[in-house]
């Protein structure tokens, strides 16, 4: 029975081309469309130099997104009107991690929440830990689901198992995007502060110089939740 619980569980799992293929990804100041049959749309808005469209066409192979640009109408065309490639993965059912070459183009690098053929761009907080038990990493991810609620600011995602043991729960924010990355750890050392069995958690600026997430946290490995929560 739990070998063909976890099969159905892994082919229901998400893929980057699940969350990508009809989805339109931005905010007010443009978007991307990846359109049904390979079609590409994009839109930037400028309040003061008007708009720029391209159009053109994408495809995902093996995990990267190539974008082609068949035409460019706007003030930005110089700047846009190039092709760019993304690396894409999905690191949960609505989290997708996006690095994007060059990284001036219009899906920017960084963490994605995709829901109903959209996608935003959001603080991507990841949770790490080597032994730490499935409840209390569970707890952690499910409190920090609870506080973003009607906040809508971050997307967070259990991610894989550590090499090294956790003695003390830390917290970390990459320096890609430095100070949007530190304004989400404090929110989330906010979130977590009534969690006292987790530990003080004061966030620090992370050694790793590539990532997509924003925000990382560490947990113990003997942390343990309260046995009956009200």
């Amino acid at each position: 029975m739990l070998p063909t619980l976890l099969t159905a569980v892994l082919a229901a799992a998400p893929t980057a081309q699940d969350l990508i293929d009809g989805a339109e990804i931005g905010n007010a100041e443009g978007y991307v469309a990846f359109e049904s049959h390979g079609k590409y749309r994009a839109e930037r808005v400028d309040k003061v130099k008007g708009k720029t469209l391209l159009l053109g066409t994408w495809s995902l192979t093996e995990g990267v997104v190539e974008v082609k640009i068949a035409s460019c109408k706007g003030p930005a065309c110089k700047e846009l009107n190039k092709p760019y490639k993304a690396e894409v993965t999905a690191a949960a059912e609505r989290a997708l991690l996006v690095k994007t070459i060059p990284p001036e183009a219009m899906f920017p690098s960084g963490s994605y929440y995709c829901h109903y053929l959209g996608c935003e761009k959001r603080i991507g907080v990841e949770l790490l830990s080597k032994n730490a038990r499935a409840k209390s990493v569970t707890f952690v991810l499910d409190t920090l689901i609870d506080k973003n609620k009607g906040r809508n600011t971050t997307i967070v995602w259990w991610g894989r198992k550590l090499a090294d043991d956790v003695k003390k729960s830390r917290l970390e924010y990459c320096g890609r995007e430095g100070e949007r990355a530190k304004k989400g750890a404090e929110e989330v050392a906010a979130d977590l502060a009534t969690l006292s069995w987790v530990g003080k958690l004061e966030p620090t600026l992370s050694a790793e110089a590539d990532c997509l997430w924003d925000v990382r946290v560490l947990l113990a490995d003997d942390l343990t939740p309260p046995a009956r929560v009200r």
